[in-house]
């Protein structure tokens, strides 16, 4: 696409943003912003939760399973790591052997929770989006009834008022069309990032568990 055909393209989108400003009111321009800033807080996140990404996890897991034989290995690999999980998991496996074992893991704890904290930020602005774009739309519908209803009493001649009135509604009805469309993606793109966080929550979990048991039953086998 060259140049002349892409400011073609911006020009008919303002076009189009204008019309669907003017015909939707405050309500539209208010769902518009929310669109705006929730599609900004999604981009951020998608990038952000890309780094939690499965082969990383697999990694960390590798790296621990060579503690057995080889301490300093699995702790230069866990340095390695581009999650800073990787320094939580080196610190647990460093002071395991001490002798306030339930201490050592209240910590591994908080330095969990500190590690998904990031990861869990923004999360309730995406959920309002989804969450008022549709009220914020029937409330649109509600208010061009409103106003349509309003015109069809002051006006004359059943024709004209036939006419008003279909305008009005399907005017009216543009809203709940906008809040809907904003609503639905917004939810999807919610519940998947939730979905990877979970999925996040689960492996911190497991791989910080590991730390406090990772020689459990290899003296049984020795």
């Amino acid at each position: 696409m060259n140049e002349p055909e892409i400011n073609q393209l911006g020009g008919d989108i303002w076009a189009a943003t204008g019309s669907l400003l003017e015909l939707g009111g405050p309500v539209v321009g208010v769902l518009m912003v929310m669109s705006v800033i929730g599609f900004a807080i999604a981009l951020y996140k998608y990038f952000q939760m890309s780094g939690l990404s499965p082969s990383r996890f697999r990694a960390l897991d590798r790296a621990m399973d060579k503690w057995s034989g080889d301490k300093e290995a699995s702790l230069k690999a866990l340095d390695k790591s581009p999650l800073a999980l990787g320094r939580i998991i080196k610190f647990g496996l460093e002071n395991r052997d001490e002798p306030d074992t339930e201490e050592l893991r209240e910590e591994l704890g908080r330095k969990a929770t500190n590690f998904l904290q990031p990861y869990a930020a923004y999360m309730r602005p995406l959920e309002l989006i989804y969450f008022l774009a549709p009220i914020l739309g029937l409330l649109g519908t509600v208010l061009g009834m409103i106003d349509a209803f309003r015109g069809l009493e002051a006006s004359a001649g059943m024709d004209r008022d036939s006419t008003a009135l279909a305008g009005g509604i399907w005017e009216a009805l543009l809203t709940t069309a906008v809040g809907l469309s904003i609503a639905i993606p917004f939810t999807i793109v919610h519940a998947w990032f939730e979905t990877r966080l979970d999925i996040a929550t689960g492996r911190v979990s497991d791989l910080l568990t590991r730390v406090m048991t990772i020689n459990v039953g290899r003296d049984a086998n020795a």
